[in-house]
């Protein structure tokens, strides 16, 4: 496994497994539906966002507390959203709430570069871009707010969020992986450590890593599909008779 060093200003991003790729659109497999959203595993840490230099001293990743992330894939992948809330994994108090919106590029391409550490491209990936995207913290870290965008975003670098199968950068499963550009915003409010330098606003980058596992319908939802399917039938034998 490959990796590159990328820095900008105070921060230095490490990079795993990235390749370069041709810009011809493929045909995606299609996701439409609600996903429970988990953490993957890296180097023995749980994490679903990873945050370098965010605040002196405090451990770089952050992970979905239980049963909190969703994922939400609409009409023909035309539009994704990721929801819900992390947790630091040494400072568990340290929280916030995750609210990133993406939409599918036209056409479906991957950019400059592809995250393969959990499997090969093959072709059938959706690629989206961030059209809004907030890290809002919550008790202790109440008033601050980082908002994100894409990462990098250059004529010779474009990695956008990446989804399919082995696409979370960490495994085989379904999944998915992007990284990100912060800025954070503190209000007079907070009360929580200062960002990178010190600052009362501060700049960096992370990533998105998530399993992704299908939600099932409810079990009244079931069945009300299957008196439907009953019902249809039994118009079509009335039908044809």
């Amino acid at each position: 496994m490959s990796f590159s060093l990328i820095k900008s200003g105070v921060t230095a991003v490490a990079i795993s497994a990235a390749v370069l790729v041709s810009g011809e659109a493929d045909a995606a497999t299609m996701y439409e539906g609600t996903y429970e959203a988990t953490s993957v595993t890296t180097n023995g840490n749980d994490h679903t966002v990873w945050l370098p230099g965010l605040f002196d001293g405090i451990n770089a990743y952050w992970q979905f507390k239980p049963n909190a992330g969703k994922f939400v894939v609409g009409e023909d992948n035309g539009t994704a959203k990721l929801t819900g809330q992390i947790r630091n994994n040494v400072t568990t108090d340290y929280e916030m709430l995750v609210d990133v919106s993406y939409v599918l590029r036209n056409p479906n391409v991957p950019g400059t570069e592809v995250k393969t550490g959990g499997g090969s491209y093959d072709g059938t990936w959706s690629f989206f871009d961030i059209t809004s995207a907030t890290l809002t913290g919550i008790g202790d870290l109440a008033g601050l707010v980082l908002s994100l965008t894409a990462y990098p975003n250059t004529d010779t670098k474009d990695i956008p969020f990446q989804l399919g199968e082995g696409a979370n950068d960490k495994n085989s499963g379904l999944g998915g992986a992007g990284w990100f550009s912060w800025v954070a915003e503190i209000d007079d409010t907070y009360s929580g450590p200062d960002p990178i330098n010190s600052a009362r606003t501060a700049a960096g980058h992370g990533d998105i890593n998530i399993n992704l596992a299908p939600v099932p319908l409810p079990a009244a939802g079931m069945m009300l599909l299957a008196g439907l399917g009953g019902f249809g039938a039994l118009r079509m034998r009335k039908r044809n008779a």
